[in-house]
């Protein structure tokens, strides 16, 4: 007992900096796995705990990992591009770019103590997941200037409203090719474009053991997230503020010019936090001397608003972080051989600003929903995603184990919604992984672990601008952790 508190000193430290750590993720936006040791496996812990991390899981584990202290980080690089392809309307116009931010570091901190003869407490800071999206170019503001052009022509820059347009469309004139390569519309808040999405989680548990071979756990999941967003300035008239007013309601055969009120809780503000709680309860159980299974589920976390933001995300800035539940088996192949399989189940539809349908075709608010902020209001229109892992352990010997696993999951954005989630691109669907453990000696291990994330496209052939649109993403992580046994 004496040890650890001197580990609990170095976790209050590194899990205050884990907060401040930008966290990206592939399952969605959920991480594939918590730690070297599940990450190696793809994330199949549920019924197979290697150390505190399996809090993030189960915490019904804790009973069969012992006393120890894990400390690790990840080195995570994710590759996302957009495109939007108006050479529909112009025959020249390709707007594309890559999202220049590629690394992130995601530290993961845990540990384990024996409080009674049948309870055990644990604690675990982690990374649930993110999204990070950094475009030099406003991909939005470009097409719109294209499209712009092509319906309406090209304004005078010096007075568009009283002088004559410098083009204007008609049979054989078209005004879309005279717009310069990567010129925009003008409009306020249309500089680089992206969001910073950051989800870390607290959570003390306790686990205790019944019928010798059963265990059952419980996690509070304190829940911290940070958020900004950037260059969004063409959808002002999309806002609450926006929608109603004059200039976003013209004649026919005239330009939107904008609300003369902008909204201030949209774009360009500064990083916003928001708070809250949830609960995560599970259960193992050796069922078989060669079987053992697990389950968990995850209560959604309920989070304060993003005051700052309360006319992006739905409902006022609300963006709770989605209910899960998980369930798995390992089988004891041979003496120093299992092999884990896990059934994962993220309920992204239960969280308005997620899952609401984006712009319609138009583009325009599509039926039954509301501008963004409402409470109907419009969002990513991602769906449930179920995520299957099948993931091998090998002890070598006394010294190495050895780790490989494969994961797939269903694909959270629909064809129809790639528009807006040019600032989430979060297409992947395999993923594959290996790492090993290294003990020196019968109390410390150094755990290292390797993910490669297969590219993934969405493309659309008519997107909400009626163009066509397409997202993709792959990604590669490197995890490594030291532990600590007492």
């Amino acid at each position: 007992m004496k040890h650890i508190h001197g580990w609990l000193r170095a976790t209050t430290i590194v899990s205050a900096l884990a907060v401040s750590a930008t966290a990206s993720a592939t399952t969605g936006y959920f991480a594939l796995g918590y730690g070297a040791k599940a990450m190696g496996m793809v994330g199949a812990v549920v019924s197979n705990p290697q150390d505190s991390a399996v809090i993030a899981v189960n915490p019904a584990g804790l009973t069969e990992i012992g006393e120890r202290f894990d400390l690790g980080m990840r080195f995570f690089s994710p590759i996302r591009e957009a495109e939007l392809n108006t050479s529909v309307v112009s025959g020249t116009f390709d707007v594309d770019d890559k999202s220049r931010r590629n690394l992130f570091l995601i530290p993961n901190i845990g540990f384990n103590m024996k409080i009674g003869d049948n309870l055990w407490f644990g604690f675990n800071n982690y990374g649930n997941g993110g999204l990070n999206s950094t475009y030099d170019r406003n991909l939005y503001d470009e097409a719109f200037a294209v499209l712009g052009a092509a319906q309406f022509g090209i304004p005078d820059p010096i007075d568009p409203i009283n002088n004559p347009p410098l083009c204007v469309p008609g049979p054989g004139v078209n005004c879309a090719a005279l717009v310069p390569q990567g010129a925009g519309t003008g409009t306020p808040d249309t500089g680089k474009l992206g969001v910073d999405l950051v989800q870390a989680i607290f959570a003390p548990s306790l686990a205790t053991k019944f019928r010798d071979n059963h265990s059952v756990g419980v996690a509070l999941l304190i829940g911290v997230q940070r958020f900004s967003a950037r260059g969004l300035g063409n959808f002002q008239c999309f806002t609450q503020t926006g929608a109603p007013q004059a200039g976003c309601n013209p004649p026919p055969g005239q330009p939107p010019t904008g609300p003369a009120i902008p909204s201030d809780g949209l774009t360009e503000n500064s990083s916003d936090w928001a708070f809250g709680a949830g609960a995560r309860i599970g259960w193992l159980g050796e069922v078989h001397p060669r079987l053992t299974l697990g389950a968990s589920y995850s209560s959604k976390v309920y989070m304060t608003e993003f005051d700052d933001y309360d006319e992006l995300f739905a409902e006022q800035g609300d963006l709770d972080i989605p209910a899960n539940f998980t369930l798995g088996a390992t089988f004891k192949a041979t003496p120093k051989l299992k092999l884990s399989f896990d059934f994962q189940q993220i309920q992204y539809e239960g969280v308005n600003s997620i899952s609401n349908p984006g712009p319609a075709l138009g583009p325009s608010v599509p039926p039954g929903s509301g501008p963004l902020g409402a409470d109907n209001g419009l969002g990513f229109g991602w769906e449930d995603i179920n995520i299957y892992r099948l993931a091998a352990v090998y002890d070598y010997d006394s010294s190495w184990t050895f780790r490989g696993g494969f994961a797939m999951n269903d694909q959270p954005i629909p064809d129809s919604e790639v528009l807006f989630n040019i600032l989430a691109p979060a297409t992947i669907e395999k993923h594959a992984t290996l790492g090993f453990t290294f003990r020196p000696d019968k109390t410390s291990e150094w755990n290292f672990a390797y993910m490669h994330a297969f590219k993934e496209t969405v493309s659309t052939s008519q997107s909400a601008f009626g163009v066509p649109a397409s997202i993709e993403m792959y990604q590669n992580s490197v995890d490594l952790s030291y532990s600590k046994k007492f």
